[in-house]
């Protein structure tokens, strides 16, 4: 079965970009043709897998279009082009980015954000070198995330941040570091840290 699908772009730079997400991104059989601005996709496939390739395009292009309002970011795209010394967890990446300024959320296997995807990546870049960095200190999974966010927003070097984040009450004094309260809390009180900051 085959689907074909059309875009229009406002720039030669845009289709490009759309071109190389498709090269890196899409794994079922496709045929592109190029008119200007004009990109004609046809993909191959059968049922689901149709449907997710076009699912999977659709997003691409709305992603190489770029700075209009919100986008929405595959996950699995983020973070195959990112270069990651260590996984970064979604939320933990939505979260940096929404106390950075620009409000994002994970919504299924998407990241709906007000960031440009150069944002995005190079956010999900520096938090996987906190992660990486983290692992040198004794903390439990929702500790060493609040304390790698609270890193990269506030562009202190990890050992500050968690001796901030002793001070201020959000994690637990110990052999290992665990947050005080739950982690919706830990979050709440974490936005009111940095406002004061």
């Amino acid at each position: 079965m085959y689907l074909t699908l059309s875009f229009k772009f406002h720039s030669r730079e845009e289709v490009e970009r759309f071109l190389s997400f498709l090269e890196r991104h899409l794994k079922t059989t496709y045929l592109v043709d190029t008119r200007l601005t004009h990109v004609y996709v046809q993909l191959e496939g059968e049922g689901r897998e149709l449907e997710e390739a076009a699912s999977l395009v659709k997003s691409l292009a709305a992603l190489a279009r770029g700075g209009r309002g919100r986008a929405k970011v595959p996950l699995l795209v983020v973070f195959k082009d990112a270069e990651l010394a260590r996984p970064v967890p979604p939320d933990a990446l939505a979260d940096a980015l929404t106390l950075a300024g620009a409000p994002s959320e994970v919504r299924g296997g998407f990241l709906d954000t007000a960031a440009s995807y150069e944002e995005v990546l190079k956010t999900a870049e520096a938090l996987s070198r906190l992660y990486q960095e983290a692992e040198g200190y004794p903390l439990t999974p929702q500790a060493k995330k609040i304390a790698v966010v609270y890193a990269y927003v506030s562009g202190k070097p990890l050992g500050q941040a968690l001796e901030d984040l002793q001070s201020a009450g959000l994690l637990n004094r110990g052999a290992v570091l665990s947050l005080r309260g739950p982690p919706d809390e830990a979050r709440r009180r974490l936005r009111e840290l940095l406002r004061r900051a």
